[in-house]
């Protein structure tokens, strides 16, 4: 949802860009120059709040690149050279931009630690946007055929409970099949959920898919069995703090982190069409399907492939030591 704060600013930003126009048209070089040094502050005060707001950044681009298409053709039209020139570059950087951002990969920063160890607060991950099928940018509308993700994939996605207009009985179809206490418990933990971190256009999430539609799963502690057939864990190291294991999952090897914290809990799912189970491998330290239920394959947003580069604040240096592979 568009902010009057923005939407003030994208109307001074307009405004700005038809003083720009005028006074290229009558030479008044000063006065041009000026109005566009105060439309490259206002730029990046619309950048701020579109992150702030949390709006969908492909899609900004994508309306950008529409903007400078039409400012070409707008200056083709009434014959302003300068214009041609500054929006015809503009128009082309932003289309491959765009194109690679929506069509190829789309880099994304990892926010917590819940799929440590392999996934570090900090990591700058390319996310594989083909994927599972390409979408309009901005959009969940599919333009080609969709493909199902596997067992195993670290997606990135939209959980439900971070979406304001989807109810608990989308993020959990099969919440009549529960028992009255396990519904309750379900329907207070996603309202609450939902009520703290509901955005209109949700919040990014990254994990790892261990229930694919069909799928029967159940979680004793941290064992896991998926279809009655045990997942293989062995122990790598055990400390005071943590437990490390090597998880092998459709005989793909990845490393879990365990806590301690979670040995008696226990969950069952019977994963409905077109929804998916993810959890983080940092067992004790993930909000997950444990507690928001299921994705949608609706919100799908691409496949983490690799780790491209290392920035965990502004007061440390980049590092490209992490650079890998995403098992």
């Amino acid at each position: 949802m568009l902010t009057s704060g923005l939407i003030a600013s994208i109307i001074i930003e307009l405004f700005g860009f038809l003083l720009w126009i005028k006074f290229a048209r009558d030479n008044q070089n000063t006065y041009k120059d000026l109005t566009s040094a105060l439309m490259f502050i206002v730029a990046l005060i619309i950048l701020y709040q579109v992150f702030m707001l949390n709006l969908d950044f492909g899609l900004i681009l994508a309306i950008a690149t529409l903007f400078s298409a039409f400012a070409w053709f707008l200056g083709r039209l009434i014959n302003l050279q300068e214009l041609q020139k500054e929006s015809k570059s503009y128009f082309f950087i932003l289309l491959v931009i765009t194109c690679i951002r929506s069509f190829a990969y789309e880099p994304y920063q990892i926010p917590s630690r819940s799929m440590a160890p392999g996934l570090q607060v900090g990591d700058f991950v390319l996310v594989n946007k083909h994927a599972y099928g390409i979408k309009l940018p901005g959009t969940n509308i599919l333009i080609s055929e969709l493909k199902s993700p596997s067992r195993n994939d670290v997606a990135v996605f939209i959980p439900p409970h971070t979406l304001c207009d989807v109810s608990a009985t989308d993020a959990r179809p099969d919440l009549s099949n529960l028992s009255v206490d396990e519904s309750q418990l379900f329907l207070k933990k996603f309202s609450s959920l939902q009520k703290s971190r509901c955005t209109p256009g949700g919040i990014k999430f990254v994990k790892r898919i261990i229930g694919i539609p069909g799928d029967k799963v159940e979680i004793k502690g941290y064992e896991i069995w998926i279809n009655g057939q045990k997942v293989d864990q062995n122990l790598l190291s055990s400390s005071r703090d943590e437990n490390l294991l090597e998880e092998t999952l459709d005989q793909k090897n990845h490393v879990i982190r365990t806590l301690g914290l979670s040995e008696y809990a226990q969950h069952s799912w019977e994963v409905p069409k077109g929804r998916y189970l993810a959890i983080g491998d940092n067992r004790d330290n993930s909000l997950d399907s444990r507690a928001w239920g299921y994705f949608s394959e609706e919100y799908l947003v691409g496949r983490a492939d690799y780790i491209w580069m290392h920035w965990p604040s502004f007061s440390s240096l980049p590092s490209l030591g992490r650079n890998k592979k995403i098992l």
